[in-house]
């Protein structure tokens, strides 16, 4: 690679600390690696296929807390850059019209103002997103995009490397094994749970969730590992099927 973005990056992830060296924490390290090389305030890398929003590596907790929060939405920047195929900016004024309830939650919880949100090229893209958050939105609007593009096909080339078969993403990539990924693999386990219980398939189990996550005013992720742990039945969720009538 060339560039001072393409060195940057280079430089930031040969510096990765030694406790994200094994290799399912490759996404962490790339996205910290964007993060500085950009100049942004976190970096976030998450992998899409149909239903499945999978969050695989955060540049620091708040970055991973926003992509929670997009994921209980259930839509978002990153979500919208996934659809469209192509990179897309947001500030918080742009969130608060598309999607008020994770406007709201985005002040309350996290500092970002903004967001760069960004399918990787291919290889790993469109499937996997990387999402640019700032505190400053003015960071966005002097933020090159060439340097974004450049940083963006050295993390899909560092990822395409340890892709082991043409079964992506299926096909035994240690960074699916990190532990935001394992943590979101527990919706999925819910959702199967709640599915049952109530008979729904398998958007209309996760929409029950998003719901009741919404009302409580938690993410989604926690809702579901209490539901796999026990210590919430899916008759207990505030938005579960019939509870209104039962209520009447």
């Amino acid at each position: 690679m060339t560039g001072r973005a393409a060195e940057r990056f280079d430089e930031a992830l040969a510096a990765s600390p030694p406790h994200l060296d094994s290799p399912d924490l490759l996404p962490a390290r790339l996205a910290r690696a964007c993060a500085a090389a950009l100049a942004v305030d976190g970096a976030g890398l998450s992998l899409h296929v149909g239903l499945l929003r999978t969050p695989i590596g955060a540049s620091d907790p708040l970055t991973a807390h926003a992509e929670r929060l997009q994921f209980t939405v259930g839509d978002g920047p990153c979500l919208r850059a996934n659809d469209d195929g192509e990179q897309i900016d947001f500030s918080l004024e742009d969130i608060a019209r598309n999607w008020p309830e994770l406007w709201a939650a985005l002040i309350d919880t996290t500092p970002f103002q903004a967001v760069l949100s960004m399918p990787l090229p291919p290889p790993m893209g469109p499937l996997v997103v990387l999402d640019l958050w700032v505190r400053d939105p003015a960071a966005l609007t002097v933020l090159d995009r060439a340097d974004a593009q450049e940083v963006a096909r050295a993390t899909t080339e560092e990822l395409a490397l340890t892709v082991t078969g043409p079964e992506f993403p299926d096909d035994g990539s240690n960074w699916l094994d990190g532990p935001d990924a394992r943590r979101r693999a527990t919706v999925w386990q819910a959702m199967g749970l709640v599915g049952v219980a109530f008979g729904l398939d398998a958007a209309d189990a996760i929409a029950t969730m998003r719901a009741a996550a919404i009302a409580a005013g938690r993410v989604l992720d926690d809702v579901a590992e209490d539901i796999v742990a026990g210590r919430l039945v899916p008759a207990d969720l505030r938005a579960a099927p019939g509870r209104e009538d039962d209520a009447g």
